[in-house]
């Protein structure tokens, strides 16, 4: 670590140290990256550096969705990515879920096994997904078994086709679990750094006020901020709106439920609040940025859908808004590659870090020859 005009003689001995990994990002793949790594190389000294107080990209911003996607989605997905691609994102989703839930615990998750509902409020969206059915259902007994198998039906009036396998949980316990474990095993910490250079040919990390961290091996689970630290990659930021209602007497909407390809979600949250986000595809232009902020044309079109759709009682209102950031790749397949013989880049979750982030930090650590 450089010296500063301000540290101690007594601070070289804490501060000056090279570390065996260093992971830059601490949301939920960072987090999973160093437990699996520090678990299988219990000796090695393992750093997490993350620019917030907590991470702040998308783990504790998200909608907390534990789900795999939809048939809408799905559809989309296929005019941009092979069948094959699409076959194995849902196969990690499902396995991703599994794992999260195994190692945390679905009691520290508050996990919920609601299932999950895609809505239709055109007859023919509703008919063309219908017809996929079949195909699909099969794809889920080749990929996980027959438990995960969609079905036709409606909720409260709209058509719908049902996921049993689907449901919810607390994403701020899920990183909080996830810090206390990697901090039991010796992991450390450094919040509030942010990153302003990466000279991963050295092993170096050169941060705010003149800090530099040195490690051997380096992995970037920064998501969507991935382009600040290394310019050239392609994973592009996508932000997202989420907000909660003021409470409603005799909630009848309860589960995970998805809308227009999944662009479109909302969940009970309790008994008596909905929690409700996306519509970033009113505005894709003007969500493509990495900056926190509320959108307001999508805060309108976000509103006049729970008005128009979930029509809750007259009277509701907005009491908590928020927004994520989220990275994407092309084909929404994450990202997993060498920048260099000691660099890696583990991102590009593209909204389904609930799912992928545990799994994909699990191959990120196991991907050095260490």
């Amino acid at each position: 670590m450089r010296q500063s005009a301000r540290q101690s003689l007594w601070e070289d001995a804490l501060y000056d140290q090279k570390y065996d990994l260093a992971v830059i990002g601490g949301g939920l793949t960072g987090l999973s990256t160093a437990y699996f790594f520090k678990k299988k190389h219990p000796r090695a000294k393992v750093l997490v550096i993350d620019r917030g107080f907590f991470p702040i990209g998308a783990s504790t911003r998200n909608a907390g969705f534990a789900c795999i996607g939809t048939i809408g989605e799905f559809i989309s997905d296929l005019e941009i990515d092979t069948e094959d691609q699409l076959k194995r994102r849902i196969s990690d989703r499902y396995s991703g879920l599994k794992l999260l839930r195994e190692v945390i615990g679905d009691e520290h998750l508050e996990y919920q096994h609601t299932g999950g509902y895609e809505l239709f409020t055109d007859s023919d969206d509703f008919a063309t997904v219908c017809s996929k059915i079949e195909l699909f259902n099969n794809w889920m007994k080749e990929l996980v078994g027959s438990e995960a198998l969609f079905k036709k039906t409606e909720y409260r009036g709209y058509p719908a086709i049902f996921n049993p396998i689907e449901g919810m949980l607390h994403p701020g316990k899920m990183i909080q679990a996830l810090i206390e474990m990697n901090s039991q095993l010796g992991v450390q910490f450094r919040w509030n750094t942010d990153v302003e250079e990466l000279d991963h040919a050295n092993g170096l990390i050169h941060a705010e006020q003149g800090v530099s961290i040195h490690s051997e091996l380096l992995i970037l689970t920064s998501n969507a901020f991935t382009q600040k630290i290394l310019p050239d990659t392609s994973i592009k930021p996508g932000r997202g709106f989420v907000f909660v209602t003021s409470k409603i007497e005799d909630l009848k909407w309860k589960g995970t439920f998805h809308y227009d390809k999944g662009y479109v979600y909302f969940r009970n949250l309790g008994n008596d609040r909905l929690l409700i986000g996306g519509g970033r595809n009113a505005d894709y232009q003007t969500e493509e940025t990495d900056e926190f902020g509320v959108n307001e044309s999508i805060k309108e079109y976000m509103t006049d859908f729970t008005n128009n759709i979930i029509k809750p009682p007259k009277g509701w209102q907005i009491e908590r808004e928020w927004s994520g950031i989220m990275g994407f790749t092309e084909t929404k397949s994450p990202i997993l590659e060498f920048v260099s013989d000691n660099c890696v880049i583990a991102a590009g979750l593209s909204g389904m870090g609930v799912a992928m982030g545990m799994k994909l930090g699990e191959s990120a650590a196991n991907i050095f020859d260490y």
